[in-house]
């Protein structure tokens, strides 16, 4: 059988102080004909003879370039910082290169590192990358996690110049998230480097240098949030809220998984969509209402239960699916005469597998949620729901019936 081929590419994950290299990696270093990396890690090794590939955007070209340098049998080096296997350049690496051509040889995290300084384990800690990234949804889900499952408590974010430890403080007492502290790391590894602590008021009116990590603290747990809370858990106007009974039965038909996108259009004080968040522990929750007053009490109570992954959006609920992400389940609390349109366009901005679930609580809303699932080709089916609670009468109770609803089902075939 013939011999398997050596890699001919290096992947070097690197600390900030090169000095900490091992001599067999600094000598594939020194032997390499060709070092791509950024400038910031270029610059560490100003007296390499190899030839220098600055990395360039978009990134796969660059790689496709390093590619055809090692077809040519060139001996090609990739600098990365750290773990490149961990939030970093790896996996497009494998992609482009392939495995058999690629040798991984990673130096410790900026995570890792921290901790180390913070003489305290990261066993549980949430890690989010926020490098590179427009959207928000993993810190959300991840501080919902750290504060409500997480032995730690703790959630570290890599940044970039966009998410900055200031503008990560502002996002977080935006979202009413005043239970956290901040510790920054700046320069971790070099010279400069510098550990801060900092309330999030006090982080959102500071500078950083651009090399950071950040590192948030849970100082107190928010409320519980469970299936079936009562209605006076929640911040709601004069009883307009979704009674328990049939959230509890509405989440199940709505059958949730961890990283789903959830849409709750005509939200009212959001307690669909606060239970829903302790289903969604990866996911997310679009929360539309048009009232501004029960805007503010959905956001009230995604701040008390600590509901971080939940996006309040101040619209009406046809106007806003034409900006929101595309869902994986929606529940329609309302809608009057334009239920019809609202279903049909859940139902043409639905992911595959989707699912749209409509609270009926007239035989004519029900009668025109029936048809318009029917007309957007989902399987339909019908729940009625009949709920009575109990009374205190004289030594004995009584059960004092609930409005009927029916909850409308239409679900991808």
């Amino acid at each position: 059988m013939a011999e398997k081929p050596k890699p001919t590419l290096h992947l070097i994950g690197l600390l900030p102080n090169p000095q900490w290299l091992p001599p067999a990696v600094a000598a594939l270093i020194e032997e390499a004909d060709v070092i791509g990396a950024g400038d910031r890690l270029l610059k560490l090794f100003p007296g390499a003879k190899a030839d220098k590939l600055r990395l360039s955007l978009p990134i796969e070209g660059w790689l496709k370039e390093l590619k055809a340098l090692q077809r040519k049998g060139k001996k090609v080096v990739v600098l990365a910082s750290g773990d490149p296997n961990h939030y970093g350049l790896a996996q497009k690496l494998l992609n482009v290169i392939g495995p058999e051509s690629v040798t991984i040889i990673p130096a410790p995290t900026l995570v890792q590192q921290a901790f180390a300084r913070l003489k305290t384990s990261w066993a549980h800690t949430e890690v989010v990358s926020l490098h590179g990234r427009e959207s928000q949804t993993a810190l959300w889900s991840a501080l919902f996690r750290a504060s409500h499952y997480s032995g730690s408590g703790f959630v570290a974010i890599y940044t970039d110049a966009d998410n900055t430890p200031t503008v990560i403080a502002k996002r977080l007492l935006g979202r009413g998230q005043h239970n956290w502290r901040m510790i920054v790391f700046e320069d971790l590894g070099t010279q400069d480097e510098r550990c801060t602590t900092w309330t999030l008021f006090d982080a959102k009116l500071r500078k950083f240098s651009p090399l950071n990590l950040v590192v948030l603290e849970c100082l107190e747990r928010p409320a519980h949030i469970y299936l079936g809370m009562p209605e006076n858990a929640f911040s709601h106007e004069a009883g307009l809220i979704t009674k328990l009974e049939i959230r509890v039965v509405a989440l199940g038909l709505l059958e949730l998984q961890p990283d789903h996108l959830l849409w709750d259009l005509g939200a009212g004080s959001g307690s669909i969509s606060i239970e829903a968040a302790s289903l969604l522990p990866h996911g997310s929750v679009w929360a539309v209402e048009k009232s501004p007053l029960r805007s503010e009490q959905i956001a009230a109570n995604r701040a008390f239960f600590g509901a971080t992954q939940v996006e309040v959006v101040e619209d009406d609920s046809l106007a806003a699916m034409n900006h929101l992400p595309p869902p994986d389940r929606v529940f329609i609390g309302g809608g009057g005469e334009a239920l019809p349109r609202i279903i049909k366009t859940a139902k043409n901005k639905l992911r595959p597998q989707g699912l749209i679930l409509a609270n009926a609580v007239s035989l004519d809303s029900l009668n025109l949620a029936a048809k318009a699932i029917k007309e957007a080709g989902l399987e339909l089916s019908v729940t009625q729901i009949q709920a009575a609670r109990s009374e205190p009468l004289s030594d004995s109770l009584m059960l004092k019936p609930l409005n009927q609803v029916w909850l409308v089902r239409g679900k991808s075939q």
